[in-house]
């Protein structure tokens, strides 16, 4: 303190047990101050009429308080000025007057007073001139980023005033007060910030969002694209989560409910597809547990419709395992689904039978009436076969005029009447656009398991037999047996 010229800059940013340095005579203005603060219910309330009771008592021509934005410009929030003619600087950019040495000395030297001469030190030089004051005594709030994110002060353009080392410090105490009361404003603003943020991205994400009770399953949040379809928060809030989305699962099963805190197995992301018969639409369901802001146990879901994607799904698969002549599924389904047939035939004991079809002289009816009409022709045998796919089995497009037909859990007098279906139709001519066409059918069968025949040998047993009908005068069916 020795050397203190009162023309200083006085910079504090600590805490004073303010029982041990203020004298009797001042305690009654900073019981009124405390009283103040401690009166206020909202962060947001003004500090003006204190900044006043300080400047009155010190001597001082005016009060600030400066907060800083996202971009490190400090504001004006605040001001007590004797004299309303007089003003303060709306805002500045600490950059513009303070190396970056100099910013870090203002967050660095927490828990004692620093003194900053107005004609040795540059920092103190700088901020006296861009107030234009005579006496400035300023407490810097520091972020948890390490930066000044307010500052609050006295200040003084008239003349240089005289203050005693008590009265030094007891500014300054107060002046800290004033800063933490800040801090909890700049705070409290940042996260009403931050909160709006989240909503504005939480409700404009392009899905439906809620959070549910981890126990009781009630829904505890939604965001605004889900509950504007249910009439409001009001029709969401509290209700138990099934009641009112699409969950695959009654009770909200899917979630790993425990009576403890969340098994660490158990707090993944859960991902499945859901479809809502009822109105034939299908969601892509998230889950993940979490902890909600009040601490218990919780599940953030979301869901997006994702009908559209499984109709093109759908759409794709039917291009590809379909037929697109006569709409019946293609070789390459059949292959698959026999494989599949006999796996399960294999593991559970239950056989069937391959037809294999070709039909008898469908050149002929390609060379004379045209290849509309046989395309035609091929498209009536194929819903025809599909049609009665209850009774023969289900039919496949092998290619050109090939058809093949599985049967599932056949028995050999099931295989009779099939036989007979197939060879009874088609004695019968079709009705093909404005002709009446004559169409047999050789049919080769093969039983399935045959023992260790795989999908492809039973394929060429069964063409085989159908072959062995063709070269006998056609329009038959030939079982191959594994004697043949």
């Amino acid at each position: 303190m020795k050397g203190l010229d009162f023309s200083d800059v006085i910079v504090g940013i600590y805490t004073v047990d303010i029982e041990k340095t203020i004298d009797e005579q001042e305690k009654d203005l900073f019981v009124k101050i405390f009283r103040k603060l401690a009166a206020y219910r909202d962060p947001y309330q003004s500090i003006t009429d204190i900044l006043g009771d300080l400047c009155d008592f010190f001597g001082f021509y005016s009060g600030f308080v400066y907060e800083a934005d996202h971009s490190q410009i400090f504001h004006l929030i605040e001001r007590y000025i004797h004299d309303s003619a007089s003003s303060l600087k709306d805002e500045f950019l600490l950059s513009d007057y303070l190396s970056r040495r100099d910013i870090e000395l203002l967050t660095e030297q927490t828990g004692e007073i620093v003194y900053l001469n107005s004609r040795k030190n540059k920092m103190g030089s700088k901020f006296l001139e861009f107030f234009s004051a005579k006496t400035l005594i300023m407490v810097p709030v520091i972020f948890e980023t390490q930066l000044p994110i307010a500052f609050v002060g006295l200040m003084d353009r008239r003349r240089p005033i005289r203050l005693s080392k008590q009265e030094i410090n007891d500014a300054d105490a107060v002046l800290s007060v004033l800063a933490g009361h800040i801090k909890t404003r700049v705070y409290q603003k940042r996260l009403e910030y931050a909160l709006e943020s989240m909503k504005n991205i939480v409700d404009n994400a392009g899905l439906d969002i809620y959070v549910s009770d981890f126990r009781s399953s009630e829904v505890i949040f939604a965001n605004e694209s889900l509950v504007s379809r249910y009439g409001g928060s009001k029709k969401v809030i509290g209700k138990r989560c099934w009641e009112l989305f699409p969950m695959g699962k009654k009770n909200c099963d899917s979630y790993p409910r425990k009576n403890g805190d969340m098994p660490e197995e158990e707090s993944g992301l859960s991902a499945w597809d859901y479809h809502d018969e009822k109105n034939d639409t299908w969601y892509h369901i998230l889950d993940t547990p979490c902890r909600w802001v009040d601490g218990r146990l919780a599940h953030v879901v979301s869901f997006v419709d994702i009908t559209e994607n499984k109709k093109n799904e759908e759409l794709i698969r039917k291009m590809a395992e379909y037929d697109t002549l006569t709409g019946i599924p293609n070789r390459r389904k059949f292959i698959q689904d026999l494989e599949d047939n006999l796996k399960r035939a294999r593991t559970e004991g239950r056989g069937g039978y391959l037809l294999f079809m070709d039909l008898d002289d469908f050149k002929k009816t390609n060379d004379t009436l045209g290849h509309l009409t046989g395309d035609a022709l091929l498209r009536s045998i194929g819903e025809w076969l599909y049609a009665e796919r209850d009774a023969l089995g289900m039919p496949y497009r092998y290619g050109g005029d090939e058809f093949v037909i599985i049967t599932e859990d056949t028995e050999p007098k099931d295989l009779d009447g099939i036989r007979d279906l197939l060879l009874d139709r088609f004695e019968k001519r079709w009705r093909i656009r404005d002709h009446s066409v004559k169409c047999g059918v050789s049919i080769g069968a093969c039983p399935y398991p045959s023992g260790k025949m795989e999908a492809n040998e039973i394929i060429q047993q069964a063409d085989a037999a159908m072959y062995t009908v063709k070269k006998s005068g056609k329009h038959g069916f030939r079982l191959f047996t594994p004697a043949e």
